[in-house]
């Protein structure tokens, strides 16, 4: 029985994302022995970013732009005015292409490299790479290719627009890539059960016409998907049809068990209705099988990741992810639906959490992890802090945490003392009015004292913030700015913080009583059959456009003041650099003083 499980663009490339190496795990430990995972989306970069590939896509983008004015558009192209910003975005890639060619390759290896630690050479290799696939993307304009992002005229919240999408040879750059570098090696594996996780919006489109290429191929695969976009669109599935002649089903929620018993009816008795968290089509109905099933985290082994092309992310070395729970322990935040994607909170004991950094440390030669919880609980980092003292292990951390009492200096010591190197909070805001709206149960003098005590013990941090929660004012959204931009936090190293627009998302707790935060009205966009937000209209407060341009200023005032790369990520980035700052730190030369400038 083989099992393939793909990761589809588009996501960071600076570490592997956790949901196959779980899966891998678990398949394995349960007697599935012939598992393969991919990481398409750092395969695919890898491949794009070559002096061959960009080659190639030059004399493609030749060849259209002689025929460009002989070339009839189908209707459904537009005006002439579209044909002629396509012609020129084509006319633009060919003269940039050639001037770019040669620096690409050297771009991509040097964030594999000790010029990752280098600031001028890491924004100059960052700004060289996504040139370089804004300028290859050009072939299929309006279509747009970035590092950590697509994007096509075609909404993923509309799924006739995913439907044409697709098929579109003339927009979708995953269609040609997937048929020139990926379809033949799945097929020639013949895998019996293919999974594609889909955890972004951005990963809708590249996973679904993956799906759609193997099944067209091989009616016999089993398709499957999973992931968290899915998880909050379960209503949604059961009335777009459409989406079961692309796959076969649906797993939502958590997927360890779910995949282990799909892969066994799939090659057996294919009784479905026995494969927990599953939707599925069954003589013309859709079935969604509850109630949905909770892993149990002590049950689970570690994370597997061979296979994975490590050597291929935009890191010197690795950082690896690992969970100390699943869910979250909060749970009231009134903007949120993380919640969704699982069914309850539950922790790791702490000393399978240590046999897991210790086993990945020395199967994958790394001291870096990165703890993916939404909020690490403060009795879990005490835990954590004193079993990796007692333990004697080396390596280096960061998580998120929330807001609390209790987390305190000595807490915080101990923390760093461990190899805590950054910590990434949710704010939000540091209006107290704003914050009790949005049901944060923290404090501002608690976040004062908290990111105080941080900078005391060495401990760098990200902070989110949320701009245009609804009443929120403009006084009120410039006070989070002031307080984000005082000098003590601007010359921290390591600081971060990246704003974010409010967003009304499907689920989250405000959308079921709206009037309680100063909202008139909430409609859904019309046509988003997969919608996952909502439009509003305020009583009080900014505006949603005028929360739009205050979120615009504090971009533009965020970047004055803070070097963008690589500290304001909460990413592996920002773990990486603060590591090396430090080892600079304890030795500083004249090389580490051109390393930090921004």
């Amino acid at each position: 029985m083989k099992v393939l499980l793909l990761f589809p663009p588009s996501w960071h490339p600076s570490q592997p994302y956790l949901s196959l190496p779980s899966l891998t795990a678990f398949l394995k430990q349960n007697g599935i022995s012939d598992v393969v995972q991919r990481d398409l989306n750092i395969e695919l970069l890898d491949i794009l970013l070559t002096k061959k590939t960009c080659g190639e896509f030059y004399q493609r983008i030749v060849d259209k732009l002689r025929c460009a004015d002989k070339f009839v558009e189908s209707p459904r192209r537009g005006t002439s005015t579209d044909r002629q910003e396509k012609r020129q975005a084509l006319a633009h890639a060919a003269e940039a292409i050639p001037e770019i060619i040669d620096r690409v390759e050297p771009a991509k290896n040097s964030l594999r490299s000790e010029d990752f630690y280098n600031l001028d050479r890491y924004m100059e290799s960052v700004h060289i790479i996504n040139e370089a696939l804004r300028i290859m993307s050009a072939l299929y304009y309006p279509s747009s290719l970035t590092a950590v992002s697509n994007d096509m005229r075609h909404s993923v919240y509309v799924s006739q627009d995913i439907f044409l999408a697709l098929d579109d040879e003339e927009e979708n750059i995953f269609l040609n890539l997937y048929k020139d570098h990926v379809l033949s090696s799945i097929l020639e594996y013949s895998p019996s059960v293919l999974g594609i996780s889909i955890t972004n919006t951005s990963q809708i489109i590249p996973g679904l016409t993956l799906a759609k290429l193997i099944k067209s191929q091989c009616e016999e695969i089993h398709v499957t998907v999973g992931g968290s976009v899915f998880t909050k669109l379960i209503e949604n599935v059961k009335k777009v049809d459409g989406l079961f002649s692309i796959v076969d089903s649906f797993i939502v929620f958590e997927g360890e068990h779910a995949l282990l018993e799909l892969v066994k009816q799939a090659s057996d008795k294919r009784d479905f209705k026995k494969v927990p968290n599953l939707i599925y089509r069954e003589n013309g109905t859709t079935k969604i099988n509850e109630p949905f099933y909770a892993e149990d985290l002590n049950t689970l082994p570690t994370p597997d990741f061979d296979g994975l092309p490590l050597r291929f992310y935009f890191a010197p070395v690795s950082v690896l992810p690992v969970q100390t729970s699943r869910g979250c322990y909060y749970r009231k935040c009134t903007f949120c639906n993380l919640h969704l994607d699982h069914r309850n909170f539950r922790l790791r004991k702490t000393e399978l959490l240590m046999e897991d950094i210790r086993r990945l440390s020395q199967k994958y030669h790394t001291q870096h992890f990165f703890f993916t919880d939404e909020s690490v609980p403060v009795n879990k980092l005490r835990d954590i802090s004193r079993s990796l003292l007692e333990g004697q292990l080396d390596i280096k951390w960061m998580g998120g945490v929330r807001f609390e009492k209790t987390l305190d200096g000595d807490l915080l010591e101990n923390m760093s003392k461990s190899g805590c190197q950054k910590l990434v909070f949710g704010l939000e805001s540091y209006n107290q009015r704003v914050l009790n709206l949005m049901k944060k149960g923290i404090k501002t003098d608690v976040v004062k004292k908290t990111l105080d005590e941080c900078l005391k013990t060495g401990i760098s941090f990200h902070l989110y913030i949320i701009v245009g929660f609804p009443t929120e004012t403009e006084e009120e959204a410039l006070e989070t700015l002031g307080f984000v931009l005082q000098g003590k936090y601007l010359t921290s190293p390591g600081f971060s913080c990246l704003p974010s627009l409010f967003g009304m998302e499907k689920d989250s707790p405000i959308t079921h009583n709206p009037a309680e935060y100063g909202l008139r009205s909430i409609m859904a966009p019309r046509g988003e059959d997969l919608g996952l937000g909502y439009f509003y209209e305020v009583e009080q407060g900014m505006s949603p456009e005028g929360a739009e341009r205050m979120h615009h200023y504090v971009i533009s005032r965020l970047s004055e003041a803070l070097c963008p790369f690589p500290y304001n990520y909460s990413m592996s980035d920002g773990l990486l650099y603060i590591t090396h700052l430090k080892q600079k730190m304890s030795n500083p030369d004249k090389e580490f003083k051109q390393t930090v400038k921004c």
